[in-house]
């Protein structure tokens, strides 16, 4: 009795253990854990022996086994396991080949040779985030709840906090999407103040008002540094009057994006090249049927899918504005500066109850080699 009691005491701390662990150290809020085991067995030997099975909050799963011999105090030993099968293949994540295959054929069949070859030269990659199903591998939670140091939910002074939107495992993102060259350590925290609080409905956070810049907030954080005297993840409830969206995993796909036909850059290149407009027209709605065509999608990198307007226009609105520079749209000044802009994530209207405006997308961009905590934030509704 007394041996068994001691495995018994021994398979308990450590799945306290764990689950302290996790709480306190998952990469993703809301991420599930847990710890089961199937008891104390006896065997034929005489030994006493427990497994504990663990699951981690990134997804992984782990067996930790439990030995006491006769006579002898329990310890933790390598479980046991049949040599594993042959592993399944696994579809890719990454669709450029097909995505480049189908985006030449367009461009080949709608555009003159040579600007056909520089529209192909314009195709950046991106992420394109789906609700991910059981089993598929998740790199961001939409909606739900933070994991933040202490007393650091993002707060818009005069108005209140911020929603939670998006936040994004970096080392997920450096493997997958390298050229965004982003931090490979930590995750991302997407926020906006967008009515929740309190039924606010008459605050709009907009480019054209730089006032109301700080209705949205990217953090980057750093779970991985977390220690007991210094905790810099802790799962946070939503602040009182702020109901939070439902938390939903996200999976990845590897995709590639155009650039918005609408830029003054673009347009130039057309005309450099003489495309008629009709095919300009033709090559935009060929694009836009294509299944990762961006539109009212999750995106990180790549190009931004507008519902109006070039955003780069927006983003470039603001920045001007803060510098007390002159704006107006379509100068040569203005036309010159979007290049500088790149997206860092689009997030559209989604099951998660989000929904901007009339079914619109929320952006943030980056401006050269800014780190994504300087993000600007516009969004659009079509």
């Amino acid at each position: 009795m007394a041996r068994h009691e001691a495995v018994l005491a021994l398979v308990r701390r450590r799945q306290g253990e764990h689950m302290e662990s996790s709480a306190r150290s998952q990469p993703l809020p809301g991420g599930r854990y847990g710890a089961t085991t199937a008891g104390v067995r006896l065997a034929p030997d005489g030994s006493l022996d427990a497994e504990l099975e663990l699951r981690h909050p990134d997804g992984r799963g782990e067996t930790v086994r439990f030995v006491a011999a006769p006579g002898e105090d329990p310890a933790e030993v390598p479980p046991w396991r049949p040599a594993p099968p042959e592993p399944a293949p696994q579809s890719s994540v990454d669709q450029t080949p097909e995505c480049e295959a189908e985006i030449r054929r367009l461009a080949m069949t709608h555009l003159p040779v040579d600007a056909a070859a520089e529209f192909l030269g314009w195709l950046r990659p991106a992420l394109r985030l789906r609700q991910a199903q059981e089993g598929e591998v998740v790199i961001a939670q939409l909606g739900g709840l933070p994991t933040l140091p202490l007393n650091s939910w993002p707060v818009w002074e005069g108005h209140g906090p911020l929603s939670h939107v998006l936040t994004l495992d970096l080392v997920a993102v450096d493997r997958l999407l390298p050229e965004l060259a982003l931090p490979d350590v930590g995750t991302l925290a997407f926020f906006y103040y967008d009515g929740r609080y309190l039924d606010d409905i008459t605050t709009t956070v907009g480019t054209w008002d730089p006032g109301t810049r700080h209705g949205a907030r990217v953090l980057h954080l750093r779970p991985d540094l977390s220690t007991r005297e210094r905790v810099t993840d802790l799962l946070t409830p939503a602040p009182p009057g702020l109901d939070a969206y439902p938390a939903v995993g996200l999976t990845p796909a590897r995709i590639l994006t155009w650039p918005s036909f609408e830029l003054a850059w673009v347009g130039e290149a057309w005309q450099r090249h003489g495309v008629p407009e009709a095919a300009v027209s033709a090559l935009g709605d060929a694009l836009s049927s294509l299944p990762w065509s961006g539109y009212d999608e999750h995106l990180v990198g790549g190009h931004p899918t507008p519902q109006q307007s070039p955003v780069e226009y927006e983003v470039e609105q603001l920045r001007c504005l803060l510098a007390g520079v002159p704006f107006e749209w379509g100068s040569t000044e203005v036309s010159a500066a979007l290049p500088r802009w790149r997206s860092l994530l689009q997030v559209g209207s989604d099951n998660a109850d989000m929904m901007w405006g009339d079914v619109g997308q929320l952006h943030w961009l980056l401006r050269d080699d800014a780190p994504p905590e300087e993000a600007s934030f516009t969004w659009q509704c079509g």
